[in-house]
């Protein structure tokens, strides 16, 4: 429908993304479009990504890579605004760099931003990923913030992306909007060097992994207190980290420190050494609870890894509609 958008040659700016490869916190969108930008590029686009600085260490701040152009953004305003500052001054950095093409937008809360972009008189596209207004992290002002940049984004946008029929479907129904949905692609592999996983104290197959940021909606607590309370031998590897530190990391800690079999092993930025924990776990827990299909748990699919998930998210959905993996019901 919107092919004739991505004639060769097109320059497209993408906004609302972390970066390209982000070092010091990642999110779905910024795993995905570490795939999708490349081939954009290698297709004959010019791409240019607006990062925020602060998810990105000094030393991981490149201008180009994979032949993606990266502009680093200043990004105050802590959990609540970082987002929101980084992707204004983007945009209007944007509008005083170059003329795109094609503006593209990632997280339904930069509807307003898409919004502004329209005055590029542009074409201007949105993958609205899921519903953020119900993410328990926050607060009445943040959700009525995030429902009326979804009602700005279906306004103004020229093309909107779901990544789930869940979410084509919501927008459908409550929202009066048709989306073009696209589903994510996984890589297949299996696992290359076992050996690397050994650093954690681990063995192929005697662990269950769970990779994620530290966030209420990704379920954490119930997942390590439904393992707590469990009589396996195995070990549970828990990988991730939070941009900021509150009463919900503390209890994950507690948690942790009271069961020597879960294991938090904080961020782990060596893609290869991931990749082993995913190929050699026995069972990969998938615990979010909100939100469109989720990249990470596509990949694992992709390297065979058995997964275990709550049913209320569209990624559920698409497991279902695969077959072959179990899920935990929600309760």
């Amino acid at each position: 429908m919107y092919s004739s958008w991505l004639d060769d040659g097109m320059r497209i700016v993408m906004l609302g993304l972390r970066g390209l490869h982000p070092d010091l916190e990642i999110g779905g969108f910024d795993t995905a479009f570490a795939e999708i930008a490349p081939r954009l590029v290698a297709r004959g686009h010019s791409v240019i990504i607006y990062c925020r600085a602060n998810a990105h260490s000094l030393e991981r701040r490149p201008a180009e890579e994979n032949g993606v152009t990266l502009e680093y953004m200043p990004s105050p305003g802590g959990k609540n605004y970082a987002a929101i500052v980084s992707t204004l001054l983007a945009v209007l950095h944007a509008f005083t760099a170059k003329r795109y093409d094609v503006w593209f937008f990632v997280n339904v809360g930069m509807g307003h931003h898409a919004a502004l972009a329209r005055l590029s008189g542009r074409p201007v596209v949105m993958n609205v990923d899921g519903l953020d207004w119900t993410r328990g992290k926050w607060g009445p002002i943040a959700r009525f913030y995030f429902q009326s940049a979804a009602r700005s984004a279906v306004r103004f946008c020229s093309a909107l992306i779901t990544d789930a029929v869940a979410m084509q479907e919501y927008y459908r129904e409550r929202l009066g909007r048709e989306t073009e949905m696209i589903a994510y692609g996984a890589e297949i592999g299996d696992s290359r060097c076992a050996g690397k996983i050994a650093a954690f104290g681990i063995a192929p197959r005697e662990y269950h992994l769970i990779v994620s940021r530290f966030i209420p909606e990704n379920s954490l607590i119930e997942m390590l207190e439904g393992f707590r309370q469990s009589g396996t031998s195995k070990r549970l590897v828990v990988v991730g980290n939070a941009s900021y530190e509150d009463s919900y990391q503390v209890r994950l800690r507690e948690i942790a420190a009271s069961d020597e079999r879960i294991i938090m092993v904080g961020l782990v930025k060596d893609q290869s050494v991931l990749r082993e924990l995913w190929c050699n776990c026995s069972v990969y827990m998938h615990g979010h609870s909100v939100g469109g299909t989720n990249p990470h748990c596509c990949a694992r699919w992709g390297l065979e890894a058995a997964c275990l998930h709550w049913t209320r998210c569209s990624t559920a959905r698409r497991s279902a509609d695969r077959g072959g993996t179990s899920r935990i019901p929600r309760t």
